[in-house]
């Protein structure tokens, strides 16, 4: 048995029109906005400073993927003056946290002035769906 398609005027219905229903409230409108737009963004939480007692040791990073987000995130961290990259994690589900880093270099005592990126990825397909990234300073005492 062969199943024809539709042809296309006759796929979409006659009596629809364009745009919202007539009486939809403007806060209506603008909460289903808003649920969109929710959607597609990624709160991002890590320590302003991360102090290492030397450069060999961990230090409390405080990194969080919160409960809210929709997505799994990966955090990089750069050296902001040579972009060099001295951290990176595995995938972080909503609702984790990874309290102490190790870095995959050791610096000399000082500080360092980085970039802390997370990349958001599907949790299904893990595809990467955006970035967000904060300034941070890594401290290395001894």
């Amino acid at each position: 048995v062969l199943t024809q398609q539709p042809a296309v005027e006759d796929w979409f219905d006659s009596n629809a029109a364009q745009g919202q229903f007539e009486g939809k409230s403007k806060e209506e409108i603008q909460a289903a906005l808003n649920e969109e737009v929710a959607k597609g963004m990624m709160n991002i939480s890590i320590a302003v400073a991360i102090v290492f007692p030397d450069g060999t040791s961990e230090g409390e990073a405080r990194i969080e993927n919160i409960a809210a987000n929709p997505v799994d995130q990966k955090v990089t961290i750069t050296l902001e003056d040579s972009g060099e990259t001295v951290y990176e994690s595995g995938a972080i589900a909503p609702d984790q946290h990874i309290q102490n880093i190790k870095l995959s270099k050791d610096l000399d005592p000082g500080e360092y002035p980085a970039i802390a990126t997370f990349t958001g990825y599907d949790r299904e397909t893990h595809k990467q769906t955006g970035q967000a990234a904060a300034k941070i300073t890594l401290r290395v005492e001894g």
